[in-house]
């Protein structure tokens, strides 16, 4: 970006209509575009050239670069237009999302106001717990954060590389072009190897990118010779490099592995562009970019990248399903918007003479905008339900029950008298999503990129109980609630070896996961490591999941260990008929009668998988408690059909929360008949009598680190 005054290039103008028209007709499903997205790498490669091109220039005339008025200059230009999208976004979102997603959009917002929420994607990505989450209303602020997070650390190199060039008596440009040369050349490798192990958080984090913004910084150290370039030779550049943006625009596709070396076609095309406009010759090419619509939609660019996604999201809030003619109406709107945004926000902003003679006050104006921004995405965020404590006439799960005590309980004769269908239900719909184990909390799932073995495991209970160890993925970790009491009475010490989106399998899982399991089944054989019991569970996996789930488990077994296995929950995969991508989302929707969020009677998928290995495994254990999940045979009372269906809320405690996930507050319900199907296998050793048939409280139990 330029202040006024200077010269704005038309070629570059051009571009960067080019890029934002690519994201906003990717975004707005036109047909074709299926790679529109690589319109963000055409920015970050303008944005590298232009900010380095403005730092060096000041570092060569000075000898160094004001932070201060470097970070002044991006608060103004960057700063007025971000905040007002973001408040608009918070305020729309307040009015049209369910309670269920408020917090995570108000985070989101405290996120992309401190620019760090493509790293807030990039973990949600391979977060189990967000697998049935929507796309976020502030996703498209996740490259903003990339260019904010490489302006904060670009300007500190130069400063080092100057430094540097005095000491060992080096031209600034040769050291500064070297550090850049070692940047770059360590982000792309790492792209390319992060793109092939870990394609999902790789798109969003900064390391993967920075060398898309190191092509464009590099452009400035070669100013020289290419002003130099022969007009053939610049012709020639520049139409390669249009090419090849446009070729990526139709070419590319969300098959694509991306960012990686494929990412270099848009990127170096780009840099071909922009070379080629560096002489004095205009190129057709240059021509053809700087054409006054071109440069128009150029100069909307900023406001219309961030305008239209907020827009097309709150577009299929209220309109699901709509057709590519409204989508287009919308993409309309956001340049509308954009061009206001210009004229009456961005423009006098970054232009006040005030703010523009000090870098002092546009810093300060510049904290109050995100302290503004902050504070409304804190609302947003504490406005969302939180999660209560049962009162004590609800009983979930247990009011399936004829209230006996023994190994296998006996189900009442009307089970559908317990499936509400209106009123209150714990947790609200709104605190779904937070209802989940307190091991989260305590960091003992370990996540999808870690490889090794924690060194200190979490432990819960006495140091000194029965090694009991849970194995798999959050389908086991789900259980937590009900194993710690049930461990606090038969002094378990239940140590947690889950990792997200982990089956203790190989099938259909992620080379980190095959390397942690191929670790821990190691260190379950070792005899001096192996615990008494295993649970483990298991759900949606290849066929052969189940065979390679005993082959796993059976070192452990050899070496004494005993193998609980869970059954799966029943769920539905897919949407309900309303259409909600999750069950707590479809009783929010529906209070007048949650029947609808019913689904048919079915096992968990992971059940026949669970089962094939319990046959592979001589002397394993299987306790299934779907039967206190979806009551066999029974249809649901308002459901559209009599068919045996499962219900969404039973006696007013909520089943389900993230994905095929049970909420902690119904697992906390199933407490005594899980209690008594594990003494069933034996290997729980509490009389069935004393069993306490009653909810536990939310356990304040935190994990110890040991081993």
């Amino acid at each position: 970006m330029t202040d006024r005054g200077t010269t704005l290039r038309g070629d570059i103008e051009g571009l960067r209509a080019i890029a934002v028209l690519m994201v906003l007709l990717y975004h707005a499903q036109v047909p074709g575009l299926d790679g529109g997205f690589a319109g963000v790498d055409v920015f970050f490669v303008i944005s590298g050239f232009l900010i380095t091109r403005l730092l060096v220039k000041e570092a060569l005339a000075t000898g160094t670069v004001s932070i201060g008025s470097f970070y002044a200059r991006r608060a103004r230009r960057l700063l007025p237009a971000a905040t007002v999208v973001l408040l608009f976004t918070t305020v729309a979102g307040y009015v049209v999302l369910g309670s269920a997603r408020l917090a995570e959009l108000g985070s989101d917002v405290l996120a992309a106001a401190l620019y760090v929420v493509n790293w807030a994607l990039a973990e949600r990505s391979v977060d189990y717990l967000a697998e049935d989450s929507t796309a976020s209303w502030v996703q498209h602020y996740w490259s903003l954060s990339v260019e904010e997070q490489f302006y904060v650390l670009w300007p500190l190199l130069i400063l080092l590389g100057l430094w540097l060039a005095r000491r060992v008596g080096l031209r600034p440009t040769r050291v500064l072009a070297a550090l850049l040369a070692v940047v770059v050349v360590a982000s792309f490798v790492w792209s390319v190897l992060r793109t092939e192990s870990s394609p999902e958080t790789a798109y969003f984090v900064t390391t993967t990118r920075i060398w898309e913004l190191g092509i464009g910084a590099g452009l400035v150290f070669l100013l020289p010779r290419l002003r130099r370039l022969p007009g053939t030779a610049s012709e020639a550049l520049a139409l390669v490099g249009l090419l090849a943006i446009v070729w990526s625009a139709f070419a590319l596709s969300t098959a694509t592995p991306w960012p990686g070396s494929a990412a270099l076609v848009p990127t170096v095309g780009t840099a071909l562009v922009i070379a080629a406009g560096s002489t004095d010759r205009l190129t057709m090419v240059a021509r053809g970019l700087g054409v006054r619509p071109m440069r128009f939609v150029g100069a909307l660019s900023y406001g219309l990248y961030l305008w239209h996604w907020p827009l097309l999201q709150l577009l299929q809030e209220v309109r699901p399903g709509s057709g590519l003619r409204a989508r287009l109406a919308v993409a309309g709107l956001g340049v509308l918007l954009a061009w206001l945004t210009l004229r009456l926000v961005e423009n006098p902003i970054r232009f006040h003479p005030g703010l523009a003679r000090s870098s002092r006050r546009a810093l300060a104006a510049g904290a109050g905008a995100m302290a503004v921004t902050v504070a409304a995405g804190g609302a947003l965020w504490a406005s969302a339900p939180r999660v209560g404590e049962l009162p004590d006439e609800v009983r979930g799960a247990l009011a399936l029950t004829d209230g006996s005590s023994t190994p296998d309980p006996a189900m009442i004769e009307d089970p559908a008298q317990t499936f509400t269908r209106t009123g209150t239900v714990y947790p609200t719909p709104g605190a779904a999503v937070l209802d989940v184990p307190g091991a989260y909390d305590d960091g003992c799932q370990v996540v999808q990129e870690q490889t090794d073995l924690p060194d200190e495991p979490c432990e819960y209970g006495p140091a000194d109980g029965t090694d009991v160890a849970l194995l798999g993925d959050s389908k086991m970790l789900q259980w937590l609630p009900a194993l710690l009491p049930i461990a606090e009475q038969e002094g378990w010490r239940l140590t947690v070896w889950t990792k997200s989106s982990c089956g203790f399998t190989s099938t259909g899982q992620s080379p980190e996961c095959v390397e942690y399991n191929d670790a821990l089944r190691e260190h379950l054989a070792d005899p001096e490591h192996t615990p008494e019991i295993i649970l483990t569970s298991l759900g949606k996996r290849g066929e052969g999941a189940g065979v390679e789930l005993a082959d796993n488990l059976d070192p452990a077994v050899a070496s004494g260990a005993e193998v609980v296995l869970v059954a799966d929950n029943p769920y539905r995969d897919s949407e309900d008929e309303t259409g909600d991508p999750s069950w707590y989302e479809c009783v929010e929707d529906n209070p007048q009668d949650y029947a609808v969020c019913s689904f048919p009677e079915a096992p968990g998928y992971g059940t026949p998988l669970l089962e094939r290995a319990h046959e592979e495994l001589p002397g394993s254990h299987l306790v299934d408690l779907s039967r206190w999940i979806c009551p066999p045979g029974t249809p649901v009372p308002g459901a559209e059909d009599s068919e045996p269906r499962c219900p969404s809320v039973i006696d007013e405690v909520l089943i389900f929360r993230q994905g095929s996930h049970l909420t902690a507050t119904y697992v906390r319900t199933l407490t005594p008949l899980l209690h008594e199907a594990l003494i069933g296998t034996g290997l729980a050793t509490s009389d069935p009598d004393e069993v306490p048939w009653e909810i536990p409280p939310v356990d304040s139990q935190t994990a110890s680190r040991g081993r």
